[in-house]
């Protein structure tokens, strides 16, 4: 129960080197698509076991913005796994972004079971997703599981290989710390050319997969 959960949670707390705060939960960026709670607890493996997993999606659509909430068993395994050498911060190819994420006001922790099992414990995914259905008329496309390199030239050379112009990008941030999510918005001048950029959804752009869909 609650009054367990916070016993527990009193105890795996504990002021250590390199946490003074005592912080368990940490922020995980920068993580590949294909994650779900089985490799991310083997990454997370060498410095403890991870209690509970929050996936941060989009409220609206639900999209995976390859970042997660994630707490580990006690504050001294927080602590390694934030002051891990590079070369530890390394999961299906991509460096992830390891930070203490202490709680805040209002906050949900541990989180709804919900938050933890998409698509069987899946966070984004794997291999090309369906897409929803197309809104009339459309001309904007969201754009996802994108490399941390990408930039409003790689995109417009990727989207020029079906000879269509992009009209505008937006980039995704966290808000908090201005981290990029990993996906964005693409708006095409007539929706024939948003029908010619949907075909390239699940091609390879600076070596991963792109998600596309539809949006308003």
């Amino acid at each position: 129960d609650e009054s367990e959960f916070h016993n527990n949670n009193n105890k795996k707390s504990l002021p250590c080197k390199g946490n003074p705060q005592g912080i368990t939960r940490l922020f995980l960026g920068n993580l590949p698509f294909a994650v779900d709670e089985k490799s991310l607890g083997e990454f997370l493996s060498p410095h403890g076991k991870i209690t509970h997993t929050k996936w941060i999606t989009d409220k609206t659509t639900g999209k995976f913005y390859g970042s997660a909430f994630c707490e580990i068993d006690t504050a001294k395994g927080a602590a390694e796994a934030v002051g891990a050498k590079a070369t530890k911060r390394k999961l299906m190819g991509r460096d992830i972004k390891i930070n203490f994420a202490p709680s805040r006001p209002g906050d949900v922790w541990p989180p709804p079971s919900s938050s933890s099992v998409r698509t069987k414990g899946q966070a984004g995914g794997s291999g090309v997703k369906a897409m929803s259905a197309k809104p009339e008329n459309c001309v904007k496309l969201f754009i996802g599981n994108l490399s941390y390199d990408i930039d409003d030239d790689r995109i417009k050379t990727f989207f020029g290989s079906v000879d269509v112009e992009v009209k505008a990008v937006r980039w995704l941030h966290h808000k908090d710390s201005g981290d990029f999510k990993g996906c964005g918005f693409v708006e095409f001048w007539n929706t024939e050319a948003c029908d010619k950029a949907a075909t390239l959804n699940g091609k390879s752009l600076l070596g991963r997969p792109i998600r596309i869909d539809w949006t308003d």
